[in-house]
């Protein structure tokens, strides 16, 4: 069976220490040599629902992106979250990144477009994957991020997460402003 990399964003901004503690938990069953970028809070987008907590983990697996995708709504629905107008998100998991591939699956578009716009996706992105190549535009993850800088502003969160595997935050090297 084939190994695929994969890039998750993971995100919550309800009993946010708790739903990030159990979205790592349950990825580890089927993602294995997990990293995880330390945890950044940021505003929500809308700047009017309490803030999130946001990572983004690195790992292995051996399902196809379909089957990666089902298991992640599947996580996502168990603790509570329904698409559409929700403002206060138990899990929110986002496949960023599988292997090189490019285009759309299960109507997901791959890689994620919020790779490019949000800071709590390409800053830690960039954390554990500097050299990574963006499939489409060919610049690296640490390129990218020196161009780009996209808000919203980030601050680290002092707390490891998700036990042995998960590196503690670090300090942003400098605060930013939204581009959008």
């Amino acid at each position: 069976m084939t190994e695929h990399r994969v890039f998750l964003g993971v995100g919550s901004n309800i009993q946010r220490e708790t739903h990030i503690d159990i979205a790592l938990n349950m990825l580890g069953e089927h993602l294995h040599d997990m990293r995880c970028s330390p945890v950044y809070e940021s505003a929500s987008l809308d700047g009017e629902q309490p803030p999130f907590f946001n990572l983004v983990v690195s790992a292995s697996t051996r399902l196809s992106a379909r089957e990666l995708i089902a298991w992640i709504k599947e996580i996502e629905e168990l603790h509570g979250r329904r698409r559409g107008q929700q403002t206060l998100i138990a899990l929110d998991i986002d496949l960023l990144l599988f292997d090189d591939f490019s285009g759309l699956v299960e109507g997901v578009r791959v890689p994620r477009g919020e790779i490019l716009t949000r800071a709590f996706v390409l800053y830690p992105l960039q954390l554990l994957a500097p050299q990574l190549r963006h499939p489409e535009f060919g610049s690296s993850m640490a390129q990218l991020w020196q161009q780009l800088r996209p808000g919203p502003v980030l601050a680290p969160v002092r707390r490891q997460f998700g036990g042995e595997g998960v590196m503690p935050g670090k300090p942003l090297l400098e605060q930013h402003v939204s581009l959008v």
